[in-house]
């Protein structure tokens, strides 16, 4: 049953429906829900990046505690430097190609109190590595050593957290660099740098985001693992890739103005497509902006040199120089010979089998895989850097791990010892 019109309004009003008792709730409008949805935003993503930091939400933005050290308070270890000012000039690297400044603390700092590491370097260079080497006062003859990310034009920052080893009472620090391995041939790599500034800082949300950027934007050089690597490839511990903290801001990002803008399927569905579309490109210029980083690398290796220096440029002089000598031998020796390679590390074996091709070369962990008494093939072994094989040149015994073979010397220069196999030994 309606109920009767109020005689007291007119037509015009009757008509219109106003003055009646249900009243629509106001809307709110467009541009507020904007507001709020740009601070949920934001809020997921300081929680995302809280997350992938690891960040304490009880930390303080600034730190509380910091103790800093300029470079000049760094002591030469290893190589050749002076001070420069407050800094810390490097100039020449030691005997093993490799340079080292520490520096020991009056107290012992507790590991705990000081978990972010900030480092700036000067014109540190790219064919180099760096590491963070530190002593703890209840194992004061180890000296743990960690990678970091090399500091560019900002200073760098690294999380200590990610290091099982510091822990307890801290006793020195230090820094050791020495040529990128397996990419910079050890004669060329150094370049005069400097050490700036150290300093260590107790929690905070700008330590935490300083080494999330550190790790997100650093200089990785090429590995080995970067061909296949599905994810970071640096040689320090790393934190969540941004792969994950970006899918998850912009699956957030979908879900709020879905809930907020009250938008149709048709406009979420461009949002999305939109979104994801600019996630994808955010991704790939950081992955060419750090392609480019490499390849500057590669530039400054190989650019404006004739092709005949080019290809003498290897990474690993020593066993180049030691391939030479052996293709000596080989010269001397029947076409089809066979080369066994052993060295110290499997990455010098195999090295070694790539500088030796197109010789007739294998691994010598064949030998192992023989039977004894076998007659074994004319063949050469090559031991490279390996102090388990000793050679009885008395008796012309060559021996290792309980096997022993007839042998003669063919070689022995350096790290490269060359022998003639002729049977087990009886």
């Amino acid at each position: 049953m309606n109920p009767s019109p109020d005689p007291s309004q007119s037509p015009a009003a009757r008509a219109t429906g106003a003055g009646t008792v249900a009243k629509r709730a106001p809307r709110v409008p467009v541009a507020a829900r904007t507001v709020v949805l740009g601070i949920a935003f934001g809020a997921v993503v300081l929680v995302l990046l809280g997350w992938a930091s690891g960040a304490s939400p009880g930390s303080p933005f600034e730190p509380a505690q910091r103790l800093r050290r300029a470079g000049a308070d760094f002591r030469i270890v290893m190589g050749a430097g002076l001070e420069s000012g407050r800094r810390l000039a490097i100039g020449a690297v030691g005997a093993e190609r490799m340079a080292l400044q520490s520096h020991v603390l009056a107290q012992p700092l507790d590991a705990a109190r000081f978990p972010v590491l900030r480092y700036r370097w000067d014109n540190f260079p790219r064919t180099l590595e760096l590491s963070f080497v530190f002593r703890r006062a209840d194992h004061p003859d180890d000296v743990q050593t960690v990678s970091l990310p090399p500091a560019g034009a900002h200073p760098g920052y690294f999380d200590l957290r990610d290091v099982p080893a510091w822990r307890g009472a801290i006793s020195e620090i230090g820094f050791a660099e020495f040529p990128t391995a397996q990419l910079v041939p050890t004669d060329i790599a150094f370049r005069p740098f400097a050490l700036s500034e150290v300093e260590l800082w107790s929690p905070s949300w700008r330590g935490s985001l300083g080494a999330l950027l550190t790790d997100w934007t650093a200089y990785r050089p090429w590995s080995l693992m970067s061909v296949s690597a599905l994810g970071p490839d640096a040689p320090w511990p790393h934190k969540p890739t941004p792969v994950i903290v970006l899918s998850g801001a912009l699956l957030a990002g979908v879900a709020l103005a879905a809930l907020l803008l009250r938008r149709g399927r048709r406009w979420l569905g461009v949002a999305a497509a939109v979104a994801l579309a600019c996630g994808w490109i955010a991704l790939d210029l950081r992955w060419l902006g750090e392609f480019a980083d490499r390849h500057q690398l590669t530039r400054q290796l190989y650019a404006g040199k004739p092709w005949r220096e080019r290809a003498a440029i290897e990474p690993d002089t020593e066993l180049v120089a030691s391939a030479a000598r052996v293709r000596a031998v080989l010269e001397r020796m029947p076409v089809h010979s066979h080369v066994l390679v052993a060295a110290d590390s499997v990455y010098d074996t195999l090295r070694l089998d790539y500088h030796l091709l197109p010789a007739n070369v294998a691994p010598a962990g064949a030998l192992s895989m023989q039977d004894p008494g076998t007659p074994l093939p004319a063949s050469l072994l090559v031991v490279y850097a390996d102090a388990g094989w000793t050679f009885d040149a008395a008796r012309g015994v060559l021996a290792y791990a309980g096997r022993r073979y007839a042998a003669e010397s063919m070689l022995e220069a350096g790290d490269v010892r060359v022998f003639r196999l002729q049977g087990e030994a009886q």
